[in-house]
């Protein structure tokens, strides 16, 4: 009879056992996956922002250049005061980096940029990312910047430097989002309520830095394929060769992982 009895606990336990890793499974394949939408309507820079080279990096033979991992064909948005910025660096040896972050006046007839910060960085092969620190003086609302990020590939020949660039629109941010985002309870959730409302800084910010388990690195492949879509449709030659840059870092991307 004891022995029928710990035959029966040991069936009841596997049972439970198979029951939990089917509900695991279930929960990590159910993970519905937002798509960005940028915002309506969006908005566009006056002039294309610089595309520079036709080299991928200072090796001249990477499979990829230097790119910043945000909208070309429309200006990204973000509701931080303190957004993170990426971008990809096609080479392997550490070199010297700049980033660089203007306030643009738009009351400006010529929209003249002015400096407000200056960051010496070293390279690293693959996607980097710099974020606003907490103890500065933040982004203001309403207002618009322009970044960009500059390799010094020889520091004799300032002419040898690849710039990438980007803009970068700071909203007010609504009621409604502070409620959505109140109820998410981990960066995917977050990640997937800023990209269905068009905050492209915030919704990549989330998953690019917060984790390299499978949600994270679906999501922020997801995120860049959507990017690479809507750029494609654009009418800008400049948005045209932003789409095959970030295509040929998915193909990089997706390498790295198998």
């Amino acid at each position: 009879m004891k022995r029928r009895f710990q035959l029966l606990n040991q069936c009841l336990d596997n049972h439970r056992l198979t029951i939990g890793v089917v509900s695991l499974f279930l929960g990590m394949t159910t993970v519905a996956l937002a798509d960005y939408k940028p915002p309506d309507p969006p908005s566009r820079p006056k002039e294309p922002t610089i595309i520079s080279g036709t080299r991928g990096g200072c090796s001249k033979n990477g499979k990829a250049k230097l790119t910043t991992l945000a909208p070309q064909e429309h200006i990204g948005q973000t509701v931080s005061t303190h957004p993170t910025f990426a971008w990809f660096v096609p080479d392997a040896e550490s070199l010297p980096m700049k980033f660089q972050l203007y306030q643009v006046y738009q009351d400006d007839v010529n929209e003249n940029h002015q400096l407000i910060q200056n960051i010496e960085l070293q390279t690293t092969p693959g996607i980097m990312t710099h974020s606003l620190s907490q103890d500065e003086l933040g982004l203001s609302v309403g207002q618009r910047y322009f970044w960009q990020v500059v390799i010094i590939c020889e520091p004799n020949h300032p002419s040898s430097a690849i710039v990438a660039q980007g803009y970068i629109d700071v909203v007010q941010e609504s009621p409604d989002l502070k409620i959505a985002l109140a109820a998410a309870t981990n960066p995917v959730d977050r990640a997937n309520i800023y990209a269905d409302r068009g905050f492209w800084y915030d919704g990549f910010g989330e998953v690019v830095g917060s984790g390299d388990d499978a949600r994270h690195r679906e999501l922020k492949l997801n995120l860049l394929t959507d990017l690479a879509k809507i750029e494609a449709s654009g009418n800008s030659h400049y948005a045209s060769q932003k789409s095959e840059r970030i295509k040929q870092i998915l193909e990089i991307e997706r390498k790295a992982r198998l």
